[in-house]
C-alpha cells in the first residue's frame, strides 16, 4: 500500500467514525435519545395510572354524595352540628 493510500484510507476511517459518534444521528445520540425515551415512557404509564385513579374517584364522587362527605369530614375534621366526634390515640403495648 502506497502512502497517499494509506492517508485516504484514515481519513475515510475518520470521517466515518465522525459520522457515527457524532451529530444528531450519531451512535452516541441516538443511545441517549432511546434512554430519554424509556425514562419519558415509563413517567407517561406512571401519569396515566394516576389519571385513572383520578377518574374513577372523580365518577364516585359524582354519583355518591356521601362520597364527598366522607373525605370531606375525615380530611377537614367536619362535623355535623351537635355531634361529637372521639379521638383515641395510638397505644404501645410494651
Amino acid at each position: 500500500m502506497n502512502r497517499q493510500r494509506k492517508w485516504g484510507m484514515l481519513i475515510v476511517v475518520l470521517v466515518v467514525a465522525y459520522l457515527l459518534f457524532s451529530g444528531n444521528r450519531g451512535l452516541w445520540n441516538l443511545y441517549k435519545l432511546h434512554s430519554e425515551k424509556q425514562s419519558l415512557v415509563e413517567e407517561n404509564t406512571l401519569l396515566q395510572s394516576d389519571i385513572d385513579h383520578y377518574q374513577t374517584e372523580y365518577q364516585s364522587y359524582s354519583k355518591d354524595n356521601s362520597a364527598v362527605e366522607k373525605q370531606a369530614r375525615e380530611e377537614l375534621d367536619l362535623v355535623k352540628p351537635g355531634e361529637m366526634i372521639y379521638k383515641f390515640g395510638k397505644t404501645d403495648d410494651h
